[in-house]
C-alpha cells in the first residue's frame, strides 16, 4: 500500500467515535473523561488540536466555538461537520495557516468578515446550510480552489466572489440562483462547474471563456436555449449535463447525439432565420377516410373509392399562421390502418407533432378504436401529446362520440372534435384553423436554422417523389455544395433522422449508405414481409429465397434486389426480426409472426426448483397493453434464444453455459408481464433482463406507467408485494413484511434478491470478492475441490464487473473506462522490474460482457506524465481491484475466448499495473471527504480521477480513434466500447441475399448497394 504525499497517515487517522449517550472521546485519549455533555470543548480538545495540526468535531450538537479556537494559529484543517453553529466567531480569522475549513450541515446563515483574513485557505465547504449572503471579504480568499456552497439560499451571487482567480471548483447547486453573472468568465482556472437545481433560465456568453472547464453541470434549471460562446469550451473534453430543462428545438435531440453535434449547430446560427415547420400523422382503422382527408385539406377533388393506404403515404400542406403574416409548412403522413402496420408506426410518432384520429361514424366509435389510437399516442408519446379528432362522413350520418368521456381519459391531450365531408367540404376549414393553431404551439415552431442547412435540406427532400432514396454520398454532395463542412453534414442528418424527415443510421454498418427521403418505400416494403402468408404459416420463419417474390410480384414496380439486404439490416434495427442462419439457404424470424401456441418448455412457472437452483420471479403490471412487448424482447435477445417462442412468451438460455442461467418470460394477459430466471446465481441475468424490458418500456412507450411487484412465494398464494414498498421497507430497517394474502411472514431480503437496488454498496462488494477469492490459483483450486460451484462463481463475477461498467456510464461515456498500465514491451527486463513511471504503457480494454480482454491496438505510450498518473491514482486502485478481481475468474471458468496463455498475460499485465499503481504518488489529502461515496456509488476521489483519466485519454488521443475500439449499447442498456471482432455482436453489417430473379441466376447480394451516382452541381 502506497503511503499519501499529504494529509495524514494512518496512525493519524483517528476519527472521533460516539457512545451511547451523545458523548464524543477520541482514541488513546486516556486522559479524558470517557463521558461529557455533547457539543463542549475541553482544553485538551485545543492542546491536541495543536500537537496534531487538524481538529474534528462532527456531528456532536455544538451550537458555537469557544473563543480559544482563536489560539490555534498554526491550525491546518478544522472539520465541524453535521453541528448547530448558526455563526462562526470573528476568532476564526486567526487561524491564518487553515488550509481547509469544513462547516458542513450546520445552520449558518452568513459568514463573518473577518473569513477574509484566511490568506491560506485553499478549501472551504460550506454545503446544507442556510446562508442567503457572504460578505465581500469573501474575494480576499486569493488561494481559494474548492468552494462548496451547494444546499443553501443564496439567489445572487456578489462580484467578490469572482476575484477568486484561482477557484478550480464552485459548488452551487440547490440555491435557487436566478441569474449567472457575467463575471464567471473571470474565473479562469475553473474545473468543476456545479450549477443544477437552481432557477437560472439563461448561460451567460462568458461561460466560454473557462477554457479550462472539465465538468459543468446545468441540470433541473430554466434554460431554452445555449450562447454560441459556449462552442469554445465544447470542443474539449468536458463532462457536461444539462437534463430537466425546458430546451427549445432541436437542442434535446442534438444532446442526445452529443456536444459535438451541439457545437456544429450553435456554429451555424451566425446567419440563422426562424423556421415554421410542423409534422401532423393522421392515424385511424382502414377505409375511415385518411386519405381523402389530407386532399381535402390540400383542396384537391374529391375522389370516390380510394385505394386503400399501404404504410405510410407524406403530403405537404401549407397554413396560415394564427399569430404572425407567415406561412406554416405542413407535412401531413397518412398511416395505413391495418393491423399488421401498427408495430411500425411507433418509429415516426414524435413527441414534435399533432396527431389527427380519424373515425367514420357509420361504423361506430367502438369500431372505430377512436380511444384505443388516443392510448396508443399517449403511450408512445407521453404527456405531451396533442390530438385532434375528426368525424368523416358527416353529411351521411351525426357523430355520435363521448367526446366528454375521452377528455376525462386523456387530460390535457384533446384539442377538438370535428365533424367533416370530404365530399362536399364540409368542416375542412374549421379543422384547417384549428390545425394551424395547434401547430403554432408546436416545440419546434419558429426554431432557428441557417439557411445553408435550409437549402441543403430543402434541395435533399425535393427527391423524394421521384427517388425515394439517394446515397449518403449525395447528401455530403448536396450538402457541401450549399456550404456545410463535415460536422455539420453529420449534424444535419441526425437532426433531419430526428425529426422525421429522413431515416439514415449513420452509426451502422451497412446501414449509413442509404439515406431513406420517402419512408413510405420502406414501411410498405416491411408491410409485405408482415403480410406475407407463407412466413407466417411456417412460424415467423422468412426464408430469403423468397424475397424476390415478396417484394416484386406484389407491387408493379417492384424493388431493386441490391435493396434487399438494406430492408433486412433496417428491420433487425427495428427490433422486427433477426437471422437464423446464413448459410447457403439464409432465414430469418420475424417475431410477430411466430405462433400462439406455447411450445413445450423446459421448465415453466410451478416447475419444482431442480437441486442447486435458485429462482427470481417478478411481475411487471401495465396499466396499458403494450403492443409488440413480448415480439421485441425475442428479438433483442435472441443471442439467448433456444427456438422457443410465441406470440406471448419467450424461453431464454444465457448463450454462456457456465453461466447455467434460463428465463422464462411471458405475458399472462395483456397487462402482466411474467419473468422468471432460474440459474445456481441467477442475479446477473435476471437483472440483464429488467433492466432491458424497463428500458425498452421507456424506449417505446414513454407514456406507459408500471409498476414491478414480487409473487408471494407460497404455492397457490396470489398475494404480491409492491417492489417500492419492500425498497422502502428495508432501507428503514425492517426485516420482515407479511402477506395480505396468506397471512405468511417472509424475509424481506429474500424477497428483493436479485434486484441491485439492495446489493452490497459497490466497494462492499470488491471486499467481498477479495474475501471469496483471492486470486486466479486460489478461485480455480476452490472450483476443483467443489468448495465453489463454477456457474456461481462465473455469474457473480460477471454481475459484478456489469455493475462496475454501469457505475462508470454515470460518469463518463464518450470514452473507454477499463484499462492496464504497464511498463512498455520494449523496455529490457531490468527495466520493467525497476518499473519506473517516466514511461508507462496504458492499453484500453474491450468491455464485451464475460469476454473482456486487453485491445493492444489501443495503446499509448506516457511519457512524463507522473503527474497525470497521481490524478487517476483512485480511479487505477479501483480498476485494479475490479479486474483482479473479476476478469481472471469469469475467463477461467467460463471458458470464453481467452486461452491459457492469454490468460497469463493479463495476470502478469494485472501483476505489473498493481506493482505500477504502488509507486504512484497519492492525491488524497483529505481522506475525510474524498471517501465518501457518491449516488453513483463512486466515492469523490473515484470519480474526479475518472475524469482526469477522460482528459488524459482525450489528450493522447486527439482523433478519438480508440485503437478501433467503438462504442455499442447493450439490449440492458448499458454503454460499452468493444473491439471489431465483438463489434459484430451488435452490428452485424448487411446479412446474404441471394437474387432468385427468374432467369437470373443465383448471385450473393450481401454487401452495400450500389446506388447510382449523383447529379453534379
Amino acid at each position: 500500500m502506497r503511503k499519501p504525499t499529504g494529509g495524514r497517515t494512518s496512525g493519524d487517522d483517528r476519527d472521533w467515535q460516539r457512545i451511547p449517550d451523545g458523548s464524543t472521546v477520541l482514541p488513546g485519549a486516556a486522559q479524558w473523561s470517557p463521558v461529557r455533555p455533547p457539543g463542549v470543548f475541553s482544553l485538551d480538545d485545543i492542546e491536541r488540536a495543536r500537537r496534531d495540526g487538524y481538529l474534528r468535531f462532527s456531528g456532536s450538537g455544538l451550537t458555537s466555538l469557544p473563543a480559544e479556537i482563536s489560539q490555534l494559529g498554526d491550525l491546518g484543517r478544522l472539520y465541524l461537520v453535521h453541528n448547530e453553529l448558526v455563526v462562526l466567531p470573528p476568532g476564526i480569522g486567526h487561524l491564518v495557516n487553515l488550509t481547509e475549513l469544513d462547516v458542513r450541515s450546520n445552520r449558518l446563515n452568513t459568514l463573518p468578515a473577518e473569513i477574509g483574513r484566511l490568506s491560506s485557505l485553499e478549501e472551504l465547504y460550506l454545503d446544507d446550510n442556510a446562508i442567503t449572503t457572504l460578505p465581500v471579504e469573501i474575494g480576499d480568499l486569493g488561494e481559494l480552489r474548492n468552494l462548496d456552497l451547494e444546499g443553501n439560499k443564496l439567489r445572487k451571487l456578489p462580484p467578490a466572489l469572482f476575484k477568486l482567480r484561482k477557484l478550480e471548483q464552485l459548488d452551487l447547486r440547490n440555491n435557487g440562483l436566478t441569474e449567472l453573472p457575467g463575471e464567471i468568465g473571470r474565473l479562469t482556472n475553473l474545473r468543476r462547474l456545479y450549477l443544477s437545481h437552481n432557477a437560472l433560465s439563461e448561460i451567460p456568453p462568458e461561460i466560454g471563456q473557462l477554457t479550462r472547464l472539465e465538468k459543468l453541470e446545468l441540470d433541473h434549471n430554466h434554460i431554452s436555449a445555449l450562447p454560441r460562446e459556449i462552442i469554445q469550451i465544447l470542443t474539449r473534453p468536458i463532462t457536461f449535463t444539462m437534463e430537466n430543462n425546458p430546451l427549445q428545438e432541436p437542442y434535446p435531440d442534438l444532446i442526445a447525439r452529443g456536444w459535438t453535434a451541439v457545437s456544429a449547430y450553435l456554429k451555424s446560427l451566425e446567419d440563422a432565420i426562424p423556421q415554421y415547420e410542423a409534422k401532423v400523422l393522421v392515424v385511424g382503422e382502414g377505409n375511415v377516410g385518411k386519405t381523402s382527408l389530407i386532399a381535402s385539406l390540400r383542396s384537391e377533388s374529391f375522389v370516390a373509392n380510394r385505394d386503400t393506404t399501404h404504410g405510410l403515404e407524406i403530403q405537404p400542406l401549407t397554413l396560415q399562421h394564427p399569430d404572425l403574416e407567415v406561412k406554416i409548412t405542413v407535412r401531413t403522413w397518412d398511416f395505413g390502418g391495418q393491423e399488421v402496420y401498427r408495430i411500425t408506426h411507433p418509429f415516426f410518432f414524435s413527441r414534435r407533432a399533432l396527431y389527427i384520429v380519424v373515425w367514420n361514424p357509420r361504423d361506430g366509435q367502438e369500431q372505430n378504436e377512436v380511444e384505443a389510437w388516443l392510448q396508443r399516442i399517449r403511450l408512445r408519446v407521453g404527456l405531451e401529446a396533442r390530438a385532434v379528432i375528426v368525424s368523416t362522413h358527416g353529411d351521411e350520418r351525426h357523430a355520435e362520440i363521448d367526446y366528454e368521456h375521452l377528455k376525462r381519459t386523456f387530460p390535457g391531450m384533446l384539442a377538438g372534435h370535428f365533424t367533416i365531408d370530404n365530399r362536399s367540404g364540409r368542416g375542412i376549414d374549421s379543422l384547417r384553423e384549428a390545425m394551424a393553431r395547434e401547430s403554432a404551439a408546436l416545440p419546434q415552431m419558429g426554431r432557428m436554422l441557417s439557411p445553408r442547412w435550409i437549402s441543403a435540406r430543402d434541395e435533399i427532400l425535393s427527391q423524394y417523389r421521384e427517388r425515394p432514396q439517394i446515397s449518403f454520398d449525395q447528401f455530403v454532395e448536396t450538402c457541401r455544395y450549399h456550404g456545410l463542412d463535415t460536422d455539420e453534414i453529420s449534424t444535419l442528418s441526425e437532426l433531419m433522422h430526428d425529426l422525421g424527415h429522413i431515416i439514415h443510421y449513420g452509426d451502422y454498418e451497412g446501414l449509413r449508405d442509404i439515406v431513406v427521403l420517402n419512408p413510405e418505400w420502406l414501411t410498405k416494403a416491411i408491410g409485405f414481409v408482415l403480410e406475407d402468408g407463407p412466413t407466417r404459416s411456417s412460424a415467423g420463419v422468412l426464408a430469403h429465397r423468397r424475397l424476390y417474390e415478396i417484394w416484386n410480384e406484389k407491387m408493379p414496380e417492384g424493388y431493386e434486389t441490391r435493396h434487399y439486404p438494406y430492408f433486412l439490416r433496417l428491420m433487425e434495427q427495428f427490433d422486427i426480426c433477426y437471422r437464423l442462419s446464413e448459410g447457403p439457404d439464409p432465414l430469418s424470424l420475424v417475431a410477430q409472426l411466430v405462433p400462439h401456441a406455447r411450445p413445450r418448455l423446459p421448465w415453466s412457472f410451478d416447475t419444482p426448483l431442480f437441486p442447486g437452483l435458485r429462482r427470481i420471479r417478478v411481475v411487471c403490471k401495465l396499466n396499458e397493453p403494450a403492443l409488440g412487448l413480448v415480439s421485441w424482447l425475442t428479438v433483442r435477445h435472441h443471442p439467448s434464444s433456444v427456438g422457443m417462442h410465441w406470440r406471448r412468451g419467450v424461453f431464454l438460455r444465457n448463450p454462456i453455459s457456465a453461466y447455467a442461467s434460463e428465463a422464462l418470460i411471458e405475458l399472462d394477459s395483456d397487462r402482466r408481464l411474467l419473468i422468471e430466471v432460474r440459474a445456481p446465481s441467477p442475479d446477473m441475468f435476471f437483472n440483464v433482463i429488467i433492466d432491458s424490458v424497463q428500458l425498452l418500456l421507456h424506449l417505446r412507450w414513454p407514456g406507459l406507467h408500471y409498476s414491478l411487484v414480487i409473487p408471494c412465494p407460497t404455492a397457490g398464494c396470489t398475494g404480491e408485494f409492491p417492489l417500492d414498498n419492500l425498497l422502502r421497507r428495508r432501507r428503514n430497517q425492517r426485516s420482515r413484511r407479511d402477506c395480505m394474502e396468506c397471512d405468511g411472514e417472509f424475509d424481506i431480503a429474500e424477497l428483493l434478491t436479485g434486484f441491485s437496488a439492495v446489493e452490497p454498496e459497490l466497494h462492499s462488494a470488491i471486499n467481498r470478492l477479495v474475501y471469496r477469492i483471492d486470486d486466479m490459483s486460489q478461485a480455480v483450486e476452490k472450483i476443483e475441490a467443489g468448495v465453489d460451484r463454477i456457474e456461481v462463481l462465473a455469474t457473480e463475477s460477471t454481475h459484478f464487473l456489469r455493475r462496475v461498467i454501469k457505475t462508470l456510464s454515470t460518469e463518463v461515456t464518450d470514452c473507454p473506462r477499463i484499462f492496464t498500465l504497464a511498463p512498455p514491451p520494449r523496455a529490457s527486463v531490468l527495466d520493467r522490474l525497476r518499473l519506473t513511471t517516466d514511461l508507462v504503457l496504458l492499453t484500453l480494454w474491450c468491455e464485451h460482457p464475460g469476454e473482456w480482454h486487453p485491445w493492444h491496438e489501443a495503446s499509448y505510450e506516457l511519457r512524463q506524465e507522473k503527474e497525470w498518473l497521481g490524478h487517476i491514482s483512485p480511479y487505477i486502485d479501483f480498476l485494479l481491484k475490479a479486474l483482479r478481481l473479476v476478469v481472471p475468474v469469469t475467463a477461467a471458468v467460463a471458458g470464453v475466448v481467452l486461452p491459457k496463455p492469454d490468460l497469463d498475460d493479463i495476470n502478469a499485465e494485472l501483476q505489473l499495473m498493481k506493482v505500477v499503481a504502488e509507486r504512484l504518488p497519492a492525491q488524497v489529502d483529505r481522506p475525510e471527504r474524498e471517501s465518501e461515496v457518491t449516488e453513483n456509488n463512486l466515492t469523490m476521489a473515484e470519480g474526479a480521477a475518472l475524469r482526469a483519466f477522460r482528459a488524459l485519454l482525450f489528450r493522447q488521443d486527439p482523433s478519438q480513434h480508440f485503437g478501433g475500439l467503438r462504442r455499442v449499447q447493450a439490449p440492458s442498456g448499458e454503454f460499452l466500447w468493444v473491439c471489431p471482432r465483438h463489434y459484430q455482436e451488435y452490428d452485424p453489417g448487411l446479412p446474404t441475399v441471394l437474387d432468385l430473379r427468374p432467369m437470373s441466376g443465383n448471385h450473393d447480394l450481401h454487401g452495400p448497394p450500389e446506388l447510382s451516382p449523383g447529379s453534379s452541381h
